[in-house]
Formats: structure tokens, sequence, C-alpha cells
């Protein structure tokens, strides 16, 4: 399906980075897209100041690194897409689309796109479903930071325009370790609602991977004639290997960041509790930051008793594909809101069924019962028996396997295309 149409993709960061699911999302997009003949370009930010450009599978691909809107909008005037599509900088590319009369795809591939917080998950560690404001998101935007969750008491009795003064304040003066960060939480969650008011009212369409995710814009002013619920899609594999015999026992696998939202110390206190001693579990993927690297290292130290645990780091996805085909099971114990979950899409696509918590995404994906099982998010006891249940029934899995199926980056680049052109016309027509 060729369209004579010039598409510019706005990379999550570095565009070769494997870090999430929304980098690794948009490079099997560029791939696609370029495959079949379509004219792509892309701005990777990997930090330069000097813009270079060079060839990427027959696509344009520009090194850039942080800069003005204005020196922007020139670069992208000079490679002069039909339409971009902004995985990232999404206020940003909003403005400039607008300026330049271009139209702008903006994909959600988290929470953050709406939370300050950045992941849509209260301080219960519950889903959330409120709107973003001052008073629901203040205690949150505070926990993420240390310290910041003993000063909400008192933080809390500011004026919400005081605590936004204190904090443009606070910019002009020398950080100052825990007090700076702490003095503009309410400046943070002021300019997180400022960017999203720009987001939806600047951007020509919107996509959600999930009616979850969707709702939650939707819930937050987003009109909904500019939304498009569109499930992501992966390259599929030529074959699917059939299931490894569960003679030896059960193995069970992770594959993303190990980070806390993506709930791995529920699913390391659940799997501890399993009374199997075969079964195994393997976590493939790393931290990308320092709190990060400091949990992974707390659950690493809390758990090295237990054996049966397997820490294989961060892998390329060529190798992800051939360790897990050595598994049976995947588990995703995400506590947060999922905007999709490509690392589901991907252990369907290799005939893997799924444990998963019900995080939005998940439910798009797995059936319970027939692909998979779906349990409530933040319950390690319950995660506990469903895996109780899986190494206790492991006959029921290659007829499970059988039903997995996952959405191909061909089906998925072609709604793409659709909702391209779409833009495209309705842009002409306007003119």
């Amino acid at each position: 399906m060729s369209l004579r149409i010039h598409i510019l993709h706005i990379a999550s960061g570095d565009f070769f980075s494997t870090y999430g699911g929304g980098q690794v999302y948009v490079r099997y997009v560029v791939d696609e897209l370029a495959r079949e003949g379509v004219t792509v370009s892309v701005l990777s930010f990997t930090g330069s100041s000097v813009v270079t450009e060079r060839s990427y599978h027959g696509a344009r691909l520009y090194e850039v690194g942080e800069m003005p809107d204005r020196q922007m909008a020139e670069l992208i005037q000079a490679i002069r897409p039909d339409v971009i599509h902004a995985h990232s900088h999404k206020d940003k590319l909003c403005r400039i689309g607008k300026t330049l009369d271009i139209p702008v795809i903006v994909t959600a591939h988290h929470g953050g796109i709406v939370c300050p917080a950045g992941a849509l998950m209260d301080c219960h560690d519950s889903i959330c479903h409120t709107t973003v404001s001052h008073r629901h998101c203040l205690r949150c935007v505070l926990r993420n930071i240390r310290t910041g969750l003993w000063w909400y008491p008192m933080m809390r009795l500011l004026p919400e325009n005081t605590y936004i003064s204190l904090g443009l304040y606070l910019r002009k003066r020398p950080f100052i370790e825990f007090v700076t960060p702490i003095g503009q939480a309410a400046l943070s969650v002021h300019r997180h609602e400022s960017f999203w008011q720009t987001v939806i009212d600047d951007c020509s369409l919107m996509i959600a991977p999930s009616e979850a995710i969707g709702a939650a814009m939707l819930r937050n002013g987003l009109d909904e004639r500019k939304l498009a619920v569109v499930p992501h899609g992966v390259p599929l594999p030529d074959a699917v290997p059939p299931l490894p015999s569960t003679a030896g026992g059960i193995r069970f696998f992770y594959v993303g960041r190990i980070c806390y939202v993506k709930g791995i110390h529920i699913l390391l206190a659940a799997f501890h509790q399993l009374k199997d001693t075969r079964a195994e579990l393997h976590l493939i993927g790393g931290s990308g930051n320092k709190q990060e690297e400091r949990y992974e290292k707390k659950l690493k130290k809390k758990y090295a008793a237990d054996r049966r645990i397997v820490w294989h780091g961060k892998q390329q996805a060529d190798e992800i594909q051939d360790t897990v085909g050595h598994f049976h099971v995947a588990v995703v114990p995400t506590i947060c809101l999922e905007a999709y979950g490509l690392n589901i899409t991907e252990a369907l696509s290799l005939g893997k069924p799924v444990l998963a918590t019900r995080c939005g995404g998940a439910e798009m994906q797995v059936v319970d019962g027939v692909n998979g099982w779906l349990v409530a998010a933040n319950d390690s006891s319950a995660m506990t028996a469903a895996m109780e249940h899986i190494v206790s029934h492991p006959d029921i899995l290659p007829s499970m396997s059988s039903r997995c199926r996952a959405t191909s980056i061909e089906e998925h680049c072609h709604r793409l295309l659709e909702l391209y052109a779409r833009q495209q016309e309705c842009h002409t027509h306007d003119k």
C-alpha cells in the first residue's frame, strides 16, 4: 500500500534507543513505512549540537539536539513534510505545526502525556481516574521527590498561585537539593497542564493505543473528534515455534524496564510465594536512571536467595526472541495505567500466553482464559494464585498458545496510512 505522502516522525529521544516500548515502536513503524515505499523522515534526539543527516533503510534520519522552536521550525520547513507524527516534544511540535500549517498527529505512549507525575498512578499505587489539577496531583508529584511526602502536609496548605510563584522564584536561584524540586512541585503541575492544553488545542489528531488511555485523555479535555484508538503492531515471526516441554517445570518471563510502576516488586513477591520448586522466573531488561538502578539493586538483594529467579539484564531485540523461545508464560505486572504494552504484543506474536494485570493496555490484548490470564493490579496474592493455577495445569498451555494472536506491523501501518491520508485530505480541503 504505497501513498504519495511525506511523513516526519519525531522519535522518542534517540531513534536507536531500546529503553522503552515507545522507542522500539517508532522504529518498527519507520521500517515498515519505508519498506512500503512511503517517503519518511525522522528527527532523532541524540544531543548533538550539529544537525547531521544520513540515510536509514530508505528514510532520511536527522540527528539533532534540543533546539528552540524557531530553529526546529526552520529545520522542519526545510524537510517539507506533509504530516508530522510526534512521539515526543509533543507541545513544541503542535505549536510548530500550527505555525507552519502542517497537520500534527500525536501518539500517546504512556500516561505521562496527561499525568504530571508521569504514570497515571495515585499515591495508593492504584490506577488514577481523576482529572489533572493542583489539588489532585500535588501529592503524587511530591511523592516522586525524595522526602517529598514528608513536606506534603505543609505544602498543600499554600495557595496554588503562591506555590507557583515560589517555583518561579526558585527557577532563578542556584539548585538546592530537595528544596528546589519540592518548591517547584506546584509549578510542575501547572506547566504540565499548559503542555497538555497546547497539545489538545493544536494537534490535528491524537492516537490512543488503547481504550484506557483514550478515556484518560477525553476525561482531561481532548475533543472526541480528535481521538483515534489504534492498537500497536509488531513484526510477526515467519513461523511461531511450539512451546517447549513443561516436563522440567514452568518458566515464566518478563521483558521490559525494571522500574516501580511496572510492578516488578509485585511480580517477585508473587513468584517468591509460589510453592513449586521447579518453576523459574526470568527477567529481561534493565534500569534507565539512578532511581531505577536503586530499585533494581534493592530487589536483587531482597530475592538473592531464591535461585529460581534469573536476571538476564538488557538484551537486543533478536537476542530477546531467542531467549524467550525457551520459556512458557509472559508476565506483565504493571501497576500504573499501561497505554498499550508492546511486550504483551510481542509475547503473543511468539505464541506465549500472557499473565497480566488489568492495567488498561492488557485488556485490549489478553482475553482471560483464552490466550492468557488477567488479575487485579498491585495484588501479589492474586498473581500467586494465577501462577499456582498455571503450574498445576501445564496441559492447558499448548491450546492457549494456539489462540495467541497479535496485530502485525503491516496491518498497523495500513491503519496509520489511512489516518495520514485523511489528515492530508482535510488539510488540503480546509485551505
